[in-house]
């Protein structure tokens, strides 16, 4: 008797679901995760408040996708600006600087954990100065969008502009890509790698300025077992991204030797009075440059 007991409780046990994520648990994060950003903003929560609210919002996300595994000698990514490469990183890489940076209290200053990736714009209208065209935005691996600003007015304090966070299902963690001049995600949407999700802007009041360069604002956030969030350098990945590099774009870069294939997922609906890129791009992999180069790039937020 005492070992059917066992048995049975055994059984029980082993076989119980592991995973207590409900579908409306993971909606309420996607959903909830904008307002967790603007209750942190609007100092509505204390740092360990949000601290806390973060966590379990990413305890949730693990346990609804627990096939994402992180391994930083595996991340495999598509450059995030079509027809550029990691050349068009501010400063090589050295524009990151992540000592300081705390999510969840604004008056923490001073702190950088990002990479700004800019384009020639000299009149600053987000038109590329070498096509005479908007830049595209793409997505750096599979995700899940948990958040968008699409409303940033001029004027405004708030840096970031108009912003997507995605949850990359691939790697875990949080991908933050800022200052957008228009946005064709929303919120929940999946994304795969190489899906066009934006355009290069100047929203965001630094991006906004006379005396910032016209960039692409991008931060990885990892998550720990505990669910704190850690910025990662993310410019040796940034190196070996899959880039589609623009000819026309090219004449300002180093020659490109090795090519590499990528697929490119689109959206079904435009952006309205925009024009559609029309230009072949090629298949590139970029090679090392002597870093000796001086940088033509600010790395200025």
């Amino acid at each position: 008797m005492i070992k059917i007991f066992i048995f049975c409780f055994n059984f029980l046990f082993l076989q119980k679901d592991t995973s207590t994520v409900t579908h409306k648990e993971h909606l309420d994060v996607i959903n909830g995760y904008k307002q967790l950003l603007v209750d942190i903003r609007e100092y509505k929560l204390s740092p360990q408040q949000a601290r806390e609210r973060f966590q379990e919002m990413m305890f949730i996300m693990k346990e609804a996708h627990p096939n994402t595994r992180y391994d930083s000698t595996r991340v495999q990514l598509c450059f995030p600006l079509m027809g550029f490469d990691y050349r068009a990183v501010g400063g090589y890489g050295s524009g990151y600087i992540p000592r300081g940076y705390d999510l969840f209290d604004q008056a923490k200053k001073g702190s950088h954990p990002a990479h700004d990736i800019f384009m020639k714009d000299k009149n600053q209208d987000c038109l590329d100065d070498r096509t005479g065209e908007y830049v595209p935005v793409l997505s750096t691996t599979d995700g899940i969008v948990i958040a968008i600003e699409n409303g940033w007015q001029t004027g405004s304090e708030y840096r970031g502009g108009n912003y997507i966070w995605i949850y990359d299902t691939n790697n875990g963690g949080l991908w933050y890509y800022a200052h957008q001049r228009e946005i064709y995600v929303k919120t929940g949407q999946v994304v795969r790698a190489g899906q066009k999700i934006a355009l290069v802007g100047r929203t965001g009041f630094n991006a906004a300025m006379p005396r910032s360069d016209t960039h692409l604002h991008m931060t990885y956030l990892r998550i720990d077992d505990d669910g704190n969030p850690f910025p990662v350098n993310t410019y040796g990945w940034l190196k070996e991204a899959t880039t589609l590099l623009d000819p026309r774009i090219a004449i300002d870069l180093e020659p490109i030797t090795k090519a590499r294939k990528v697929e490119i997922q689109t959206n079904t609906k435009p952006i309205p009075n925009i024009k559609a890129l029309e230009t072949a791009f090629k298949l590139m992999k970029p090679t090392a440059v002597d870093k000796s180069v001086k940088s033509r790039r600010r790395h200025r937020q």
